[in-house]
């Protein structure tokens, strides 16, 4: 059984833990071991230190949604944190990024010059002013 010097808190994700594990393979750990597992549990869980630890539930009828929100140093391994996945994410984020603000910023002048009657092509228009005078100036 648990010892008492765990929560109520930390009890429940303990013994929820080796629920999930099969009962032989349960019954076939020593003390010891089952300690260790204990302690790493709490430690990589519950105990876990951060500077802000918020997380708020909101209910909405019969559902119950939460949010959680960590900050703190980042204590993880250099493997974890520079791992190929992670990288390639970041990487696809500045690309698409970089790629919405440059396109943000041609709509915004072309939107500006058509706005002051500049006209680059005579007789020519790619329609978007019109949509947005339709749209938004109406």
């Amino acid at each position: 059984m648990l010892p008492n010097n765990y929560s109520d808190q930390e009890q429940a994700i303990i013994t929820r833990f080796f629920k999930s594990i099969p009962s032989d393979i349960c019954a076939s750990l020593t003390n010891d071991q089952r300690q260790a597992i204990e302690t790493a549990i709490v430690t990589n869980t519950v105990r876990s230190e951060h500077s802000v630890d918020i997380r708020p539930t909101i209910g909405f009828g019969k559902w119950r949604y939460y949010a959680v929100l960590l900050a703190g140093r980042d204590r993880r391994s250099e493997k974890r944190k520079n791992g190929s996945l992670s990288l390639l994410c970041k990487s696809l984020g500045i690309i698409f990024g970089v790629i919405l603000l440059f396109m943000s910023a041609v709509l915004t002048m072309y939107l500006i010059k058509s706005a002051l009657g500049i006209d680059i092509f005579k007789h020519f228009s790619f329609g978007v002013w019109d949509a947005f005078r339709n749209t938004f100036i109406k």
